[in-house]
């Protein structure tokens, strides 16, 4: 199942222009719990927001379920997002909107994310939809981290070195390696052009970090 999980702050077409493209098949907007009350004044343009979507994605035979959060208490709004996300299954597409609501709702929401896709194998993605409307989805921090072997593969890479040398240098057999290279490979740590495997930004990142604070201690004693 397709699903966008939006911070609504009352603006319709941060919505829309994400369903232009992700075609979800349900949706959960995340509101303020400041806006539970249909009777107060200065809530009627933000009801009348929600109940425009609510036609809108009726027409589609969208369901909505809206979630209702303290953002005041950040601690407790990510804890109930996380087990929003933790009912979802493998095979499902979560987009996380991130384009509106309360400044603390979006970030929770990427912490509730980060935090469940370290225990759960779901697909993930995140969307800010800026002023000129562009669409341009990016993936949360990975869900694995790299551990000190697989730091010390991956500084190794640009040295070209087959698998036999890498063996020896890691203590850990060629089958061992392959699997963590092809585990890297899945978390965008590095990149595979043809037969050679580079690092990516995100892999540079982490060998420069390491690399760095071994110096650091190399130095102190």
């Amino acid at each position: 199942m397709k699903i966008q999980i939006a911070t609504f702050a009352g603006v319709p077409s941060h919505i829309y222009d994400a369903e232009k493209h992700f075609h979800a098949e349900k949706l959960f907007l995340i509101l303020s719990d400041e806006n539970k009350d249909d009777n107060y004044q200065e809530n009627q343009e933000f009801i009348s927001n929600i109940n425009e979507v609510s036609q809108f994605y009726g027409k589609l035979n969208v369901p909505i379920m809206k979630v209702y959060v303290n953002y005041k208490n950040f601690i407790e709004m990510t804890f109930k997002l996380a087990n929003l996300l933790r009912e979802f299954q493998e095979g499902d597409e979560i987009l996380l909107n991130l384009s509106g609501g309360r400044r603390s709702m979006p970030i929770s929401l990427i912490y509730a994310g980060t935090f469940i896709s370290n225990f759960k194998d779901i697909n993930i993605k995140c969307v800010v939809i800026p002023e000129d409307k562009t669409y341009e989805p990016f993936n949360l921090l990975p869900n694995y981290l790299p551990d000190s072997i697989d730091v010390k593969l991956m500084s190794k890479l640009s040295e070209k070195k087959p698998l036999t040398e890498l063996e020896e240098f890691l203590g850990i057999k060629q089958p061992t390696i392959s699997m963590r290279l092809k585990r890297l490979e899945k978390y965008e740590y590095i990149i595979l052009n043809g037969r050679e495997r580079n690092l990516t930004d995100l892999g540079h990142m982490v060998v420069d970090i390491n690399v760095s604070r071994l110096n650091n201690i190399k130095e102190k004693n």
